[in-house]
């Protein structure tokens, strides 16, 4: 796959008829927190929520009268069925996306009522890939492939030149892949334009076969596929696609879900964004590397691509709580006590005391360790922070030494 800076140029052309550019914000908060100047590309605020639709408005844009007649199909756990969706839409192609059985409801919902059929199949993206083959054997259409497809890179490289016009002295892009259209199409514009930008990509720990390729500089299928992240539950690596990130990505990185939970509570609270998995990662893995070595970006201009904002809203209250977690503001205590009168009392008035609050209180007495006349207490604690734990903690410990953090 060979793309020019001309393919490029041709494609973010075309988008403007269509697509305004996304908002860059400086956010203060972040910025102080981390001694640099942050900035929010904010892809969540397009249409349908997600980068998604520059790729697939340029595709279809390129189409033949008598391919668009064809109608299209593609495959997608979300933001790209709803970027087909859109853009059929606007070119009056009737599309259909095949999406996995347990996609999120509002990702269903949005990619019908922009007029596409879907089709639930299977429980993966590589299952819909398969079922897409059986269906255009019977039926002649045009397959809008996700991300390995030079006119879907092309569309999504109009990021990286929206980024060059608004913060044309950036130092660092952070942003997370999937298939790895975006980085790859960003990425390509911004090394052309920008050489000493460095562009810095992520995955979710549970699916990172495109980050241990890169780290080993050939492809390595790590047959994972396990991240709530579902923008970014991408199993393969596709070959095409893999030699140009190679090219223009500088370092790579992968991330727990937990701490993609944190960096969408981080957003959440620090910049009043919403941000589903995908769009949060880049966020924890500048944290990530940040922590390794904070001299590096002190000053520095860093701009997190937040590629998409179509979260599960069933799935929020969970990912805030697990961020809640991670950042130490929510934490569960077992404190083993003499099951006597007062006891109770005593823990509770630390608890106050360091201004802690309880969620929730439960008794254990069945435990082989309680003894004949002990007992577990495991509270479930709200705390400001890692400092705060920790002064709770040496208190609570003063009295009952036994206390400890339990999972």
């Amino acid at each position: 796959m060979k793309l020019q800076l001309s393919d490029f140029q041709l494609a973010s052309e075309v988008l403007k008829k269509y697509i305004s550019p996304s908002p860059l914000i400086y956010n203060e908060w972040l910025s102080k927190q981390y001694n640099c100047q942050i900035y929010l590309k904010l892809e969540n605020m397009l249409p349908i929520g997600s980068f998604k639709m520059r790729g697939a408005t340029y595709k279809i844009s390129e189409l033949t009268a008598a391919e668009k007649k064809q109608g299209v199909l593609a495959v997608s756990a979300g933001n790209h069925a709803q970027g087909v969706a859109w853009a059929a839409q606007k070119f009056g192609v009737k599309a259909t996306i095949i999406m996995p059985e347990g996609s999120p409801l509002t990702k269903i919902k949005n990619t019908e009522s922009l007029g596409a059929k879907v089709i639930l199949y299977g429980q993966s993206i590589e299952d819909g890939f398969v079922h897409a083959k059986e269906l255009m054997k019977k039926k002649k259409m045009v397959f809008v492939h996700p991300y390995n497809d030079p006119a879907v890179i092309a569309g999504q490289g109009s990021v990286g030149f929206e980024l060059i016009e608004q913060i044309p002295d950036m130092d660092f892009v952070f942003s997370s892949i999937g298939g790895g259209g975006l980085v790859s199409g960003m990425g390509s514009v911004i090394k052309e334009l920008k050489p000493k930008v460095k562009v810095y990509a992520g995955q979710a720990a549970g699916c990172r076969s495109m980050v241990e390729s890169l780290k080993r500089k050939k492809i390595h299928q790590t047959g994972l596929a396990e991240t709530f992240a579902d923008g970014i539950r991408v199993k393969t690596v596709a070959e095409p696609v893999f030699n140009i990130l190679r090219k223009v990505v500088d370092e790579v990185g992968y991330i727990e879900d937990e701490r993609i939970a944190w960096g969408v509570l981080q957003l959440l609270e620090k910049a009043r964004i919403i941000a589903e998995g995908a769009g949060a990662l880049p966020l924890s893995l500048f944290d990530s590397f940040y922590q390794k070595n904070p001299k590096k970006f002190e000053n520095k201009k860093i701009v997190i691509v937040v590629c998409g904002g179509n979260i599960d809203v069933n799935l929020l209250e969970r990912i805030i709580d697990r961020g809640m977690i991670e950042s130490n503001r929510k934490v569960r205590v077992m404190i083993p006590i003499l099951d006597r009168p007062g006891s109770l009392n005593k823990i509770t008035g630390i608890i106050k005391d360091v201004g802690a609050n309880i969620l929730q209180a439960v008794h254990d007495r069945e435990s082989a360790k309680t003894g004949l006349y002990g007992t577990n207490i495991f509270f479930t604690l709200e705390t400001k922070g890692p400092n705060h734990l920790k002064t709770l903690l040496k208190e609570l410990k003063k009295d009952f030494p036994g206390t400890e953090v339990v999972s």
